[in-house]
């Protein structure tokens, strides 16, 4: 393992689009060369700026190849990367040379992807309701996959953010509120860095975000089919 092995670091996320706030981790993106092996972490946060240091590393590992595949198949993280990752390590000008990634066509396919698995909370939290607190986090990363999906069709740009429920084109207002969406991140967050998760998440809070949610989300599926 070692520094030779890798083709670039970027940032990407909240801190490439320059909204980073107090939830937010520095997302790293480490691309390596296929059949290298994997770097060590040291590695790629040597390559930090050390103004961002303080941030909570995220890494996300990928191989050349891999990423090549990723532009040329349109698939909606490459359009992510295309449209706000910042170099820090990039002697290859390797995501550059990529180009544009082609069209993404798998919208529909993938809102219906995270709808199956955001049929199956409801469910989960009725079984066991000490599963409250999971699932209302799975509830926000698939409402904001979902969005992020369907942002493609329905906005000028597609919304990679992190409240791109709230800003969709061409349909109802998202039915959750503001307070109640920020709710559900604490408890991603609590689930991935062992924070304390927010009071008064149980059953009834899960349930009735869920029931709110359907028809709001039926109708994001019509509309992005209908514009396929």
């Amino acid at each position: 393992m070692n520094k030779g092995s890798l083709i670039g670091t970027y940032i990407f996320g909240s801190v490439g689009r320059g909204q980073q706030d107090e939830r937010s981790d520095l997302d790293v993106l480490a691309i390596i060369k296929n059949g290298s092996g994997k770097v060590s972490d040291d590695v790629v946060a040597a390559t930090i700026p050390t103004h961002l240091r303080s941030l909570k590393l995220s890494i996300s590992w990928y191989g050349g190849d891999r990423m090549k595949k990723m532009f040329s198949n349109g698939e909606l993280f490459a359009w992510h990367l295309y449209r706000e990752t910042i170099p820090i390590l990039d002697p290859e000008s390797f995501l550059e040379r990529l180009g544009k990634p082609s069209d993404y066509k798998e919208c529909t396919a993938d809102i219906l992807s995270f709808r199956k698995v955001m049929k199956g909370i409801p469910l989960q939290v009725r079984l066991n309701e000490n599963n409250a607190v999971y699932e209302a986090g799975l509830l926000y990363v698939c409402v904001r996959n979902i969005a992020m999906s369907a942002s493609w069709k329905l906005c000028e740009n597609p919304d990679f953010s992190r409240y791109s429920p709230f800003n969709l084109k061409g349909i109802a207002p998202c039915p959750m509120s503001v307070e109640e969406y920020e709710i559900t991140m604490a408890c991603r967050l609590a689930g991935q860095r062992g924070l304390v998760p927010p009071k008064g998440v149980g059953r009834s809070f899960v349930t009735g975000l869920f029931d709110k949610l359907e028809c709001w989300m039926d109708e994001i599926e019509r509309r992005t089919t209908i514009r396929s």
